[in-house]
């Protein structure tokens, strides 16, 4: 086995000198020793193939992705939404041999030192607002890619994924405006602007119909202020005064409807609920929820082929629109 004496001496240094340098502390040393440490490194096989190619190609083979995490009362990782899109992200980098680090809860500039201190490839930005985004994106001269931020940004480094979000709100909306539904709402836990797409379609739909939706049934319960059984039990006595509820995820429609049954309220006899993303828990409650299915593998696809395309100085499409397709079940009904 090779020992980091084994290096000094190979290298005719210090044991001090190859510990500064595996560390990353290669202020300690001069370029040249630096450069002899790494070659010897990556040649004896001391550390794995992994580490040493880092250190001869200055790439570490890691991929960042980080996650707006809001505050404490809202813990992304719970949402099984994100731990589909992780899992697919971690398969389709390994198999490329580069791995994912999640940056939770960051500011851009706690980010861009994460990325700096951990010699990144890349960064993947999730569930970040636009300002944070652009931000970063200035800044960071290593590839970005920007998952559901469906603003237009011109930068050589940058690609932005994003779902049809208004034509997702769009064709809900025209599902349960042609179900006889005229009294409805759709419970969201942002209004930023940026956001807004999924309400913009839902609202068009019944517009078009014919049938009038304002603001006030654009429910916003702020997990980032309450817990969200707060808000359903704040917003309670309007919810009923709907015959329908379009949540902005199936993870949310999951909670709307275990409230609404805890209060005796049946889904879809008295309250239809309809959800976003066709997340695998969609299937086995009761009732199954309908929802609008987007394909969150082939979304951590794109993401990694697009990364992967500008680490190697490769073209790429910089917008990428992913379609949307209705999934009718059994929690929503006709009147």
């Amino acid at each position: 086995m090779v020992r980091i004496k084994d290096i000094a001496e190979k290298c005719g240094v210090s044991t001090a000198s190859v510990s500064y340098v595996i560390h990353g502390r290669t202020d300690k040393v001069s370029s040249a020793v630096r450069e002899k440490i790494e070659k010897e490194i990556a040649s004896s096989g001391y550390v794995s193939n992994q580490s040493a190619m880092s250190l001869v190609s200055r790439s570490s083979g890691l991929i960042g992705v980080a996650v707006a995490n809001g505050q404490d009362k809202k813990n992304i990782l719970s949402d099984p939404y994100f731990g589909a899109f992780f899992a697919y992200l971690e398969s389709e980098f390994r198999k490329n041999d580069k791995y994912i680090l999640i940056i939770l809860n960051q500011k851009s500039d706690e980010i861009l030192k994460d990325a700096m201190r951990w010699n990144l490839d890349g960064l993947i930005l999730c569930n970040h607002h636009k300002d944070v985004m652009v931000d970063i994106s200035s800044q960071y001269l290593k590839p970005v890619v920007t998952i559901d931020a469906s603003f237009v940004y011109e930068y050589n480094k940058l690609v932005q994924i994003f779902v049809d979000d208004y034509n997702g709100g769009y064709i809900t909306g025209k599902f349960l405006a042609s179900a006889g539904h005229r009294n409805v709402a759709m419970i969201d836990d942002t209004d930023y602007e940026a956001d807004r797409h999924r309400w913009r379609g839902f609202r068009k739909a019944f517009e078009d119909a014919g049938i009038p939706i304002d603001e006030k049934s654009h429910f916003i319960i702020d997990i980032q202020k309450e817990e969200m059984t707060e808000g359903l039990n704040r917003m309670y006595p309007l919810m009923l005064e709907k015959t329908a509820i379009f949540c902005v995820s199936d993870f949310y429609a999951l909670q709307v409807i275990n409230f609404l049954q805890s209060k005796g309220v049946r889904v879809p006899e008295d309250i239809s609920v309809s959800g976003y993303d066709n997340i695998n828990y969609s299937t086995i409650c009761t009732p199954k929820i309908t929802t609008v299915s987007q394909d969150i593998e082939k979304k951590a696809k794109y993401a990694v082929d697009s990364m992967l395309r500008m680490i190697e100085g490769k073209e790429v499409e910089h917008n990428i629109k992913m379609p949307v397709e209705l999934v009718i079940r059994e929690s929503t009904r006709a009147l």
